[in-house]
């Protein structure tokens, strides 16, 4: 009897440490994938479901006119204004700082009051430190334009030469691009044809030219740069058009 219970006491211990070592070597158990929903029961409405709401993400404007750095140009020039009252004397040394663009040709038009008595000229691209001397070619003091070019072989390299683009319509958004006063960088500022009309020009006030009015702010130093319909882009084919400022 005694015996009998003996083996029992052995078989239980036995198998109470055989299901201890299941337990412990057992692997743990892998993560519940996700089910599919329920189907529908007829006749019992279910939930409506959350629309996703997209979140917009900001995206730059492209620019309206292209690479214009690659046309525009400034022109420091170092002029001595004569003095027509006492001719005599030599006038003071002045320096004045404008802008010009591209044309075909290897040409740089600007206004003529930029280059007006100049002793020497100056002419800087974007992204270029270097100065390149320049020299008048033709001046029209009526309508206040000039052109200059530039001696150097590899200034026109890769430049973008500008066209002439036809009267812009009133109320049509443009943007005018020059070097005005407060930095060294390009400018650009926008604004709206107001006005067109033939007014008296101030550099020469001879006589009446077209004159196209804008709402954009224009500072010393944004004359000869172009102004250029907004809502042109460039293309490989084509080139923006522009006025005069």
């Amino acid at each position: 009897m005694k015996r009998a219970l003996i083996f029992v006491g052995i078989g239980l211990l036995v198998g109470s440490t055989s299901t201890f070592y299941a337990q412990q070597s057992a692997p743990a158990a892998s993560p519940v994938e996700p089910q599919a929903p329920p189907p529908a029961i007829p006749g019992r409405s279910s939930p409506p479901a959350q629309a996703v709401v997209p979140v917009p993400v900001p995206i730059a404007p492209p620019k309206p006119n292209g690479p214009v750095q690659k046309s525009l140009v400034r022109i420091t020039a170092t002029s001595v204004e004569p003095d027509y009252k006492a001719p005599w004397n030599s006038g003071g040394i002045q320096r004045g700082v404008g802008a010009g663009f591209v044309i075909s040709g290897n040409r740089i038009l600007t206004n003529a009051h930029v280059v007006s008595n100049s002793r020497y000229l100056t002419v800087e691209r974007e992204g270029d430190p270097n100065k390149y001397s320049a020299t008048v070619q033709f001046v029209a003091h009526d309508c206040d334009l000039a052109l200059i070019t530039v001696s150097a072989p590899d200034f026109f390299k890769n430049m973008l030469p500008l066209k002439f683009g036809g009267i812009p319509a009133l109320e049509s958004t443009v943007s005018a691009y020059g070097y005005p006063i407060g930095g060294e960088r390009m400018s650009v500022t926008t604004g709206i044809v107001s006005r067109i009309d033939f007014q008296l020009y101030t550099h020469s006030s001879i006589d009446q030219h077209l004159a196209i009015q804008i709402s954009a702010q224009i500072n010393p130093g944004n004359s000869g740069g172009p102004v250029m319909p907004s809502r042109f882009r460039v293309t490989a084919a084509m080139s923006p058009k522009a006025w005069p400022t």
